[in-house]
């Protein structure tokens, strides 16, 4: 037998706990063990669909022999100038990327040397982390408070001669966090100040469930560099689209940006049918959201009264998005993975251990979604209690 082919070394970096545990979720349910699947946020698989005027614009463009070949490298020029009409920029420094993870590889691979850092929020998505210690970065955590709100001291602390970016994901995944005006203009002014562009992921805007509503970082600043990242994932239903994109704005841009079209042009172009998808809606008046946001609620509702109903589980209302970030507070687990595949064993519940989202994380933690329909929520927080009461 061959040898095994020799691997580069930053392949070791790769880690994706949200989708690795799903391997061992499955071989659980070989035994027979009912799932109860709380791991993801992908909506389609919980009942959800997209609306129906973006899935017509899809059709019509598979049969337009127009959209059957390469589409220009930076994205349709139809949905470039819709995204730069809606975040008031100009359509030459918008960039449609196969979701908005690509247009975060494309950052990260523009910004980051050996060595670097991007300040990242701790709670945050895996994906940052993930693609800076592949291209190694340092990690470099900002904290946010018991109720997941940065900490402008902590990122003022935190930035070094190494730091090349901040990146603020508001709503926040994994927490539902929404973050106040004021604390926006504050982060705005210290990335001022030290002259670090700032990676808005607000890819959740439109999700906010109650309480004050969203915040995009472009209107409270004009000359900080700001790249706003979104896309149709979340927003509207449609993660299997897979259309993001990159708006610039403020000053200081001008060499990121044209590495960024570089990248764009490596990777030849993103399938053109689906960003015809991704056209209609945004120029379409969004109808399908108040549902949405009322089938959310629901589910949120149900989920914390679950949470409220376990006392060595704790956290804040998610105000936004279809997760939750809860603490558990119980000494029989030395880690949250152990918390998690021990659930998931022994109750076919499936979370994600909190350390997935942060390394630097004090306790353990656990990230679940609240798509599931609420009597799910309710089967998953009864198995959850009886679980936690066994283990003492």
């Amino acid at each position: 037998m061959r040898a095994q082919v020799a691997l580069a070394k930053r392949v070791s970096h790769i880690s994706y706990e949200i989708r690795d545990i799903v391997r061992k979720a499955r071989e659980v349910q070989k035994t027979g063990k009912k799932i109860i699947w709380m791991n993801i946020g992908d909506p389609n698989q919980y009942g959800f669909s997209p609306p129906v005027h973006i899935t017509r614009a899809i059709h019509e463009a598979l049969n337009d022999p127009k959209y059957s070949g390469y589409c220009p490298s930076e994205g349709d020029p139809e949905l470039r100038e819709a995204v730069a009409k809606a975040q008031e920029t100009e359509k030459s420094r918008v960039f449609i990327t196969s979701g908005l993870s690509e247009g975060i590889d494309f950052l990260f691979q523009s910004l980051l040397n050996p060595g670097d850092n991007i300040l990242l929020p701790s709670p945050g998505y895996p994906l940052y982390n993930t693609k800076s210690r592949v291209l190694g970065g340092r990690d470099n955590f900002y904290c946010c408070s018991e109720d997941y709100l940065p900490s402008p001291e902590d990122i003022r602390k935190k930035i070094n001669e190494k730091t090349r970016a901040i990146v603020v994901i508001n709503p926040n995944n994994p927490t539902g966090a929404v973050y106040p005006r004021s604390l926006l203009q504050e982060i705005a002014n210290i990335a001022g100040e030290h002259n670090l562009p700032i990676i808005a992921d607000e890819i959740y805007d439109h999700l906010v469930l109650d309480g004050a509503p969203s915040i995009n970082l472009r209107s409270l600043t004009k000359d900080v560099p700001l790249i706003s990242g979104n896309g149709i994932s979340k927003n509207f239903l449609y993660p299997g689209a897979r259309v993001g994109w990159l708006a610039f704005s403020g000053e200081g841009t001008d060499a990121l940006e044209g590495a960024i079209q570089k990248f764009c042009n490596q990777r030849l172009s993103v399938n053109w049918e689906m960003q015809r998808g991704a056209l209609a809606a945004i120029t379409t008046s969004p109808t399908h959201l108040e549902e949405t946001h009322r089938q959310l609620l629901l589910r949120r509702d149900s989920f914390m009264k679950g949470i409220s109903s376990i006392p060595s589980l704790h956290c804040p209302i998610p105000h936004a998005a279809f997760y939750t970030f809860v603490k558990v507070n119980s000494p029989k687990f030395r880690t949250d993975k152990e918390f998690v595949y021990s659930l998931l064993d022994e109750t076919g519940v499936l979370v994600v251990p909190g350390s997935a989202f942060s390394p630097t994380l004090n306790g353990n933690y656990f990230r679940a979604t609240f798509l599931p329909p609420p009597e799910e929520i309710t089967e998953a927080f009864e198995k959850m209690g009886k679980f936690l009461k066994e283990k003492g």
